[in-house]
């Protein structure tokens, strides 16, 4: 189901998803290094997720 931004519908990328994708970029595309922005995103996701009593696994 999408969601929706104001009037603009978007799509929606599960959390999971987006900390599998700031993991494992570097490793897809070695020219990406890894960023101390992916390290914090990935910290403040898990942390969401726990509260909400989900697994980023």
């Amino acid at each position: 189901m999408p969601g929706r931004i104001g009037g603009l519908q978007c799509a929606i990328v599960r959390p999971q998803a987006q900390i599998e994708i700031k993991r494992m970029m570097p490793v897809w595309d070695p020219s990406r290094p890894r960023r101390t922005k992916d390290a914090e995103d990935i910290a403040r996701l898990e942390a969401a997720l726990c509260v909400r009593g989900e697994r980023s696994e």
